[in-house]
């Protein structure tokens, strides 16, 4: 669907995208995050010619990006729906009207049978049948984001670019919004590009994730197995408990992927091996349905070569915390 080769785009004297190559498939639910000012919407601007690139390679639908005159650019922009943090709702309009902005710039009839019953689908898919008639001003955030969203998918785009499309929600409405992202991707297969700084979004969506830092991959995978690497800039961002553990003997997490059991192996390490040691921290997340459990142990540094030994045995992937 997007192939990126060797990306690199400027402002002035200023890259901002760096050497940057990675590919998204069809169905993927892809994430680029980082914290502000990795270069993740500029990155995304350039997907559907919002933003050019001095030099590499995107091709996007089949088609290089950079070679497209404006009026192929407009029909691959047809075919990638995008929703921003802020909605871009016109406060004139009806929920509806809204919704039906992109057929009115193509040149269709809103009130025709077939665009009238596909934005009545998109209200119905979004959960806003009752609010057809409303304005954005009668509307909550999470419900305007929806209306957003409905709007970029009324010309049946292929792929849907979501550039911090959650930031300025609460929590709740944040969680609601992406199983929403989520039905859309399965039930309509539509390839669904995600810009976020929320670590909470690429956890509870994405299949696949790069993370970018100065305009730099520093990393690229499966969220659930870069969240258990050792990879110091995704240990920043998600944030290092090391200070809280104790300083003395020697911390090792354990990560537990979706196995029971895996999770058997603390009580079988101590029982094996008649051992003792602490339980530090503890924790469950959830990976997109995948439960990723963590667990870190201290033990005596005498016991270090026998413990991992058996942990190797048992393939359970583990990492030495190094006391700072």
């Amino acid at each position: 669907m997007i192939e990126v080769k060797n990306l690199c785009k400027n402002f002035g004297d200023l890259e901002v995208i760096k050497d940057v190559s990675f590919t998204i498939e069809q169905g993927d639910i892809f994430g680029i995050i980082g914290q502000s000012g990795a270069g993740k919407s500029t990155l995304l601007r350039c997907f559907n010619g919002l933003e050019d690139y001095q030099s590499g390679s995107i091709v996007a639908l089949g088609k290089e990006v950079k070679d497209l005159n404006k009026k192929e650019l407009q029909y691959m922009q047809k075919d990638m729906g995008m929703i921003f943090q802020n909605f871009n709702l016109l406060n004139r309009l009806t929920v509806y009207d809204n919704i039906a902005l992109p057929l009115r710039f193509w040149k269709q009839n809103p009130k025709d049978k077939e665009n009238a019953d596909r934005i009545h689908e998109l209200l119905k898919l979004v959960g806003l049948e009752d609010k057809i008639n409303s304005k954005p001003r009668e509307l909550s955030g999470g419900q305007k984001q929806r209306v957003a969203i409905a709007r970029a998918l009324v010309m049946n785009p292929k792929i849907l670019l979501c550039d911090e499309a959650t930031s300025a929600l609460d929590p709740k409405i944040t969680q609601d919004i992406l199983a929403l992202l989520q039905k859309i991707n399965e039930e309509l297969n539509i390839t669904i590009v995600v810009v976020t700084h929320q670590m909470e979004v690429v956890k509870q969506i994405c299949n696949k994730m790069v993370f970018l830092k100065h305009g730099k991959i520093v990393a690229s995978g499966k969220p659930e197995e870069l969240f258990v690497s050792s990879n110091e800039d995704i240990l920043d961002f998600t944030g290092n408990d090391v200070d809280i553990l104790p300083e003395t003997g020697i911390n090792i997490k354990l990560f537990f992927l979706n196995s029971n059991s895996k999770s058997h192996t603390i009580t079988s390490l101590a029982r094996d091996l008649n051992l003792d040691f602490d339980i530090c921290q503890g924790k469950l997340e959830n990976f997109r349905g995948r439960i990723l459990g963590s667990l870190i142990i201290n033990i005596d540094e005498k016991d270090k070569e026998r413990v991992l030994d058996y942990l190797k045995q048992c393939n359970v992937e583990w990492e030495v915390i190094e006391n700072v």
